[in-house]
């Protein structure tokens, strides 16, 4: 059946798309491509006017006469007053939330820490660990005729990850949501976004050094003997990595201790170069050793510690999440409107390679 008016989208588009495991903007996207949904709603090749295409959720709500920015936004009644806009509430609360999780410059983001995103079904994860100290067991060398070649040894974790359910609930007055601005009520759901996505930073943060409760904290450099690093430090704790082969591409601190680096001379002195003068003007800091320097989070595990950990991102965490589970309940959401958004996800994260993650402490 092809959608030809706004009245024919239904809720239980939301559970179409849940089982697919995709979003429901990208369920639009399909039923368009498929021209499922009319081209008098859905044009599947329109661009805007810098050539970027549009897609279909965005359509739907030009369609709708649904304006979300600007001077002439609207407020919450342009979803609540149409029974046939509610169903498009929902996605716009998901598609705001994922859009607030913008990259903080210089700050440690979850992008540095997840090499990979797995989904499940269910709330338990048993990740696949390399047997320690294996990686010079890989180096190929002669073999003699009839003997058996080395082994590399991928076992599954003995403890799972577990799955847990982290979000928030913005609660608005019936008055308040059909009156506010639709802007103002983005800014809202982006508050939410932005603080998950530093817990999210700074629980990643904690499986990197602690490990996952499958005996894989991170390795320890030895610690330096001084109270200020220097650049020996540095390239130490790059070495120690290489030997293990680790390539960092991520250097991150508390605070206390990026700052301490990125004061020293090669920042900083009158010989400092070109790239170091481009960070004293425009504040984007430069790489070390060709590691990117990113302070960790206010609260994070590494908050006072003395330490500083190398990450190389690619051999990094998983981020595990249940499949199809949406970020808002969207029957209720529908039902209610303003009157309560519950926005929640639920997640875990397993760490799969020990080498990827280094620290080395101070005095």
């Amino acid at each position: 059946m092809t959608i030809k008016k706004l009245s024919q989208l239904e809720a239980g588009m939301y559970q179409d798309a849940k089982k697919q495991g995709i979003t429901f903007s990208q369920l639009l996207n399909e039923l368009a491509r498929k021209s499922e949904i009319s081209e008098d709603l859905v044009n599947p090749d329109a661009r805007n006017s810098q050539g970027d295409r549009v897609d279909a959720f965005k359509q739907l709500l030009a369609a709708s006469g649904i304006r979300t920015k600007g001077e002439f936004a609207q407020t919450g009644d342009a979803f609540r007053a149409d029974p046939a806009n509610r169903v498009l509430f929902p996605e716009f609360v998901n598609r705001t939330y994922r859009d607030a999780e913008t990259t903080q410059i210089n700050a440690l983001q979850i992008s540095d820490l997840v090499a990979t995103r797995i989904g499940i079904d269910g709330s338990a994860y048993r990740t696949g660990l390399i047997t320690t100290n294996q990686e010079k067991d890989l180096e190929f060398g002669r073999v003699a005729q009839g003997g058996e070649l080395p082994v590399y040894t991928v076992a599954l974790a003995d403890n799972s990850v577990n799955l847990y359910k982290y979000g928030g609930i913005l609660k608005v007055s019936y008055e308040a949501g059909r009156r506010m601005p639709l802007p103002q009520m983005t800014r809202y759901i982006a508050k939410i976004a932005r603080a998950q996505g530093r817990r999210k930073v700074k629980q990643a943060t904690a499986i990197a050094v602690n490990g996952d409760g499958n005996s894989n904290a991170a390795p320890a450099s030895t610690p330096t003997a001084g109270t200020v690093w220097t650049v020996a430090d540095l390239i130490q704790l790059q070495i120690d990595g290489m030997q293990n082969g680790a390539q960092f591409n991520i250097l991150t601190g508390d605070g206390v201790e990026i700052a301490q680096i990125l004061a020293l001379d090669i920042f900083t002195g009158t010989g400092a170069t070109a790239r170091g003068a481009d960070f004293r003007d425009t504040g984007e800091w430069p790489t070390i050793l060709g590691i990117r320097p990113r302070v960790s989070l206010s609260g994070s595990v590494l908050e006072s510690s003395k330490k500083i950990m190398g990450i190389e991102t690619p051999a990094g965490l998983e981020e595990v999440y249940e499949n199809g589970s949406e970020l808002t309940e969207s029957d209720r959401l529908i039902d209610t409107q303003f009157e309560r958004v519950a926005i929640s996800e639920n997640l875990g994260y397993a760490k799969p390679d020990i080498q990827a993650f280094r620290t080395k402490a101070h005095a």
